[in-house]
């Protein structure tokens, strides 16, 4: 076994690692619980179903959420796309309350202005797969997930300065 595992990369995917997958799963897993996402709550299998499905496309492809992964998820539980929307933000919102700041400082890579307001659903799922993928050793992850971070922080300050006194 051990010579099985010198003779391919570790970033090699599912047909020649078939661990790899479960491997997958449980940092998933684990990464939306370090993110205080209450297990007990439906939009938790749904933030899974959604972070595994962006994980399981080539880095290059950033799917839809509107056009791909909610109908994926709704497909995969037998649901509407509004209801897997209406979970996943409520689960959102919820673990945003329950987790402590210097975890999506750490985790996330946020800073004291982006603390203040929830992600998007699209946000956070992203957020959550980068994450994993930095966490599996993808090899593309690091590049990625600096792209994902600056985009998500001109998000955050486009939406600040919309919402700012004194704008409209």
């Amino acid at each position: 076994m051990t010579s099985e595992k010198t003779e391919r990369p570790e970033h090699e995917y599912s047909e020649r690692c078939p661990d790899r997958e479960e491997m997958i799963d449980a940092v998933t897993d684990a990464v939306l619980e370090t993110l205080c996402v209450p297990r007990k709550l439906i939009g938790f299998g749904y933030l899974f179903l959604a972070a595994r499905y962006i994980l399981s496309r080539p880095s290059y492809e950033h799917p839809s959420m509107l056009h791909e992964i909610y109908p994926y998820v709704a497909q995969n539980v037998g649901t509407s796309r509004v209801m897997v929307e209406r979970a996943m933000r409520y689960a959102i919102a919820k673990a945003w309350k329950l987790a402590p700041p210097d975890v999506l400082v750490n985790y996330l890579g946020l800073r004291g202005a982006d603390l203040k307001n929830p992600p998007t659903n699209v946000e956070y799922v992203y957020l959550v797969a980068e994450r994993v993928r930095l966490i599996v050793g993808d090899p593309e992850g690091d590049q990625r997930s600096l792209r994902v971070l600056e985009e998500f922080g001109r998000l955050c300050a486009a939406r600040e300065r919309h919402f700012a006194p004194g704008t409209r």
